[in-house]
C-alpha cells in the first residue's frame, strides 16, 4: 500500500542539506530525525512501541496530542528516506499524523544544528 504523500519522500530530501549536515562537525556520520507526530494521545501511546522499535528517544508528553520523537540515521539519503518513509507508515497505522521531519545533530534541543528536511504536503 501506497500512503498519499509517501512516494513525495523520495526525490523531496534535498542531497545539500545533507552535505550541510555532514560538513558540520556537530553532526560527523550520524544525525537524529526528528518527528513532529500529532494525534489523540491513546493512538500517540499505541505508537510508541514501534518508534522504540527504531531507538527513538524524547517519547514523553502525548498528553498534550503531539510528540517530538528522535529517531537516530546515519547521514545517508537512502537511510533517512526509508526511516521518514517507515514512521509515516507507522503514523498511518496509528491515525497519526506527521507534519515536520528535521534533520538534527544532537537529541538536546538547545545545542543542536537542524534542518528542515521534510514538510507534509
Amino acid at each position: 500500500m501506497v500512503l498519499p504523500g509517501l512516494s513525495k519522500v523520495r526525490g523531496v530530501i534535498d542531497d545539500g542539506v545533507i552535505q550541510l549536515a555532514l560538513a558540520d562537525n556537530r553532526f560527523g556520520s550520524n544525525a537524529w530525525l526528528t518527528f513532529y507526530l500529532f494525534g489523540d494521545p491513546e493512538a500517540l501511546r499505541a505508537m510508541k512501541h514501534g518508534l522504540i522499535a527504531m531507538d527513538a528517544v524524547n517519547l514523553d508528553g502525548e498528553e498534550g496530542g503531539c510528540l517530538y520523537a528522535k529517531v537516530p540515521v546515519q547521514l545517508e539519503r537512502t537511510e533517512i528516506e526509508r526511516t521518514v518513509t517507515n514512521v509515516r507508515s507507522l503514523g498511518s497505522e496509528h491515525d497519526v499524523r506527521v507534519d515536520i521531519v528535521d534533520l538534527d545533530s544532537s537529541t538536546e534541543v538547545a545545542s543542536s544544528k537542524f534542518f528542515t528536511l521534510w514538510t507534509a504536503p
